[in-house]
């Protein structure tokens, strides 16, 4: 894996990427920090909870079994 990590300023909807050049045709994750607290919580223009909602995901590894007891069972392992 091969990181790049600069700062800018964002004074628009484009950021200039150093080096694009490296990157062209690639995929490449993008994260964006802020150390402002108060930055906005919605992500392109939809707003999120403030406590996110798994209710919907389904984990292959709790299908047809209880997630707790599987979980007592992998600690129980580690004793």
């Amino acid at each position: 894996m091969y990181a790049v990590e600069f700062e800018t300023d964002v004074v628009s909807e484009y950021v200039r990427i150093p080096n694009f050049e490296q990157f062209k045709n690639q995929h490449v994750k993008v994260i964006v920090l802020s150390e402002q607290a108060n930055v906005s919580q919605s992500v392109a223009g939809v707003e999120r909870a403030d406590v996110l909602d798994f209710s919907a995901f389904k984990v292959k590894a709790f299908k047809n079994c209880d997630a707790l007891a599987y979980q007592q069972a992998m600690r129980d392992e580690w004793e």
